[in-house]
């Protein structure tokens, strides 16, 4: 609205407020509102070696300027510019990762552009019919396509187990799955891990309830498995429950998880770090090794042998072997899944 002074007072406030906006994360806030990756990859952003937050200000600065002198024309022309410049931006965003807190700059990019466009198309404030502007329009689809992404990956993978501290392996598992069972029965208590459940099958729901109630009461992941093969499908509405229907949508994300990874079967594993069987092994150790006499094969190895990480994301080790074969001495990456199901391979009875 433009008042008797020729002030754009509505475009002034949100112009300054998007200054305030801009300042205030290129400094760092301590308010960690971003859900995304996207946040981490653009924080640091730059254009000849300027933040793209301080650009933001300053181009906030110059409009809030034009507003306080009421140049809506000059106003309109320079926040387009920053309106196209934004929806490459965003373009960018939708290809990589999206970032909340651009997309907060982007509403104000978009608000202040609209203010300059309506003054300048109405300067009587009238309020005149304005046409539909085909910027905005083409910044519109953007933002939406980055917004749903963000909600999308908003949208977190549920554990079952509780581990302390960030886990440094993840278990995408089906109840059903006895490739699964050998993963489980191969982690659990070995390493810092969590579970992640899905449903490959419509027993595993109920199953993986039951589960969540053992390890409630205190079971671990082996235990609570086996008393999960023992459970019954509770039918009628008591399938239809708010809490089953909010575990089905859980076992949902999880299972979507997967297939945005790229695979389609479990158990998925997932890991963070170096895995010990990819470390450098002691030069000592493996010249002690081609002194020592050749011997007869090592007995085969328990469940507590096993690597303390698992041979690659997706992929499970060797079944019953370890991740360096019986000898130690295999390709680790040689044929290392030992089994799975989902997608087209149906989980074993």
């Amino acid at each position: 609205m433009k008042n008797s002074h020729g002030v754009l007072s509505g475009t002034l406030s949100l112009a300054l407020v998007a200054v305030v906006y801009c300042v205030w994360t290129a400094f760092g806030n301590d308010v960690n509102v971003c859900v995304t990756e996207g946040c981490s990859l653009y924080q640091d952003a730059n254009l000849g070696g300027v933040s793209l937050w301080w650009i933001g200000a300053v181009t906030f600065a110059v409009l809030a300027l034009l507003a306080l002198v009421g140049a809506a024309r000059v106003g309109r022309v320079i926040a387009g510019l920053a309106l196209a410049g934004d929806i490459l931006l965003l373009l960018l965003m939708a290809a990589t990762a999206p970032c909340i807190s651009c997309l907060g700059a982007a509403l104000f990019f978009a608000g202040v552009y609209a203010c300059f466009r309506r003054a300048d198309m109405d300067p009587q404030g009238k309020g005149a019919p304005v046409r539909r502007s085909l910027l905005v329009l083409c910044w519109l689809v953007l933002f939406l396509i980055n917004a749903g992404a963000s909600a999308r990956l908003a949208a977190s993978v549920w554990s079952i187990s509780d581990p302390s501290g960030a886990p440094s392996v993840r278990v995408f598992y089906s109840p059903s799955c006895t490739a699964c069972a050998q993963a489980i029965d191969a982690l659990s208590g070995n390493v810092s891990v969590a579970f992640y459940p899905v449903a490959e099958t419509p027993e595993d729901v109920y199953m993986v309830a039951a589960m969540r109630e053992a390890v409630e009461r205190g079971h671990n992941m082996k235990e609570a498995l086996e008393l999960a093969k023992k459970a019954e499908d509770p039918g009628g509405l008591a399938a239809l429950s708010p809490d089953m229907l909010w575990l089905r949508l859980r076992l949902l994300r999880n299972k979507a998880h997967v297939y945005l990874s790229g695979s389609q079967t479990v158990p998925f594993i997932e890991y963070r770090g170096l895995p010990s069987m990819l470390a450098a092994r002691p030069q000592g150790g493996a010249r002690r090794q081609e002194e020592a006499p050749a011997r007869e094969p090592a007995a085969r190895p328990s469940a507590s042998s096993l690597p303390l990480e698992p041979v690659m994301g997706g992929l499970t080790p060797r079944g019953g072997t370890g991740a360096q074969g019986v000898s130690g001495n295999a390709d680790p990456f040689e044929d290392p899944v030992a089994g799975s199901c989902g997608g087209q391979t149906p989980c074993p009875e």
